[in-house]
């Protein structure tokens, strides 16, 4: 699971925004629950609430808080990579 601080990292780098309120939302039932949380925050129904009250941008930000939790979107995908690599175009005739 990633921590607060990767949620908003990811959302910066792949969305071009990143709001606290919308990682909040998503957790905000995990003192209560432990990680039983997921069942009632961690679903479609509730990731469009999420963009019916504070709009599309932060329904896409919710889903991908979602696929990361889910260990679908990784940092792997939104970390800058150290090496460039370049791409060589073939010579045509």
């Amino acid at each position: 699971m990633a921590s607060r601080q990767e949620h908003l990292r990811a959302s910066k780098v792949l969305l071009g925004h990143s709001d606290p309120l919308v990682h909040s939302l998503m957790d905000r039932s995990v003192r209560m629950l432990g990680y039983k949380y997921r069942y009632i925050n961690h679903n479609m129904e509730y990731i469009h609430h999420i963009g019916e009250l504070l709009g599309r941008e932060a329904e896409l930000e919710a889903f991908l808080h979602f696929l990361m939790d889910m260990e679908l979107v990784t940092k792997y995908d939104y970390r800058k990579r150290r090496k460039k690599y370049t791409h060589k175009k073939a010579k045509t005739k």
